[in-house]
């Protein structure tokens, strides 16, 4: 999700029995909340499955809210925070965490992709999880989500870094 459909989630788009969260609606850029989320497209319009941590903290935020909103993510008025908002949040948080360089939400949304990539699951359920329309822009999204020792690792002990040697081996023990 992009923060400009996590600042336009409202209660009534949660289906507590399947567990599931429906994108609808956005901030655009004038700063008001569109019923749509990507005009040229039915891919902005998407179901998603919740995880049992979202789950819980979506329960934990409903059940400790003072205030009553329709809208998930809200001020102490009621008010729903918007883009520039969680923005914000987004930034101090990386700063009290000790990020040097800023990631934007995209960064997190390209780790969330990459990361589900790497578990197995099908390009084209992440492609519709991040409402794309097209594959060509979710592979964008993807990179290696390893550390540069993890992928070393990995490359070395790969089956063509490992037929390499052995044909390097082979070869020496041929000249002798």
């Amino acid at each position: 999700m992009t923060k400009a459909e996590l600042c336009a989630l409202k209660w009534s788009d949660i289906n507590w029995k399947n567990e599931t969260i429906f994108i609808q609606r956005m901030e655009d850029s004038s700063g008001n909340i569109v019923e749509y989320v990507k005009s040229d497209s039915e891919a902005g319009y998407r179901e998603l499955v919740l995880t049992d941590s979202v789950i819980n903290m979506l329960k934990l935020i409903k059940n400790s809210s003072q205030v009553l909103s329709e809208y998930i993510f809200c001020n102490e008025v009621g008010a729903r925070k918007t883009k520039l908002q969680f923005l914000n949040k987004l930034r101090r948080a990386e700063r009290a965490i000790g990020f040097e360089k800023e990631k934007g939400s995209h960064c997190i949304r390209r780790t969330v992709a990459s990361r589900m990539n790497v578990s197995g699951i099908a390009l084209d359920e992440i492609r519709r999880w991040l409402g794309h329309t097209d594959l060509e822009t979710t592979l964008k999204y993807i990179y290696n989500p390893f550390r540069e020792d993890i992928t070393k690792k990995i490359k070395n002990n790969s089956i063509l870094t490992a037929n390499s040697k052995c044909i390097q081996i082979y070869s020496k023990s041929q000249a002798v």
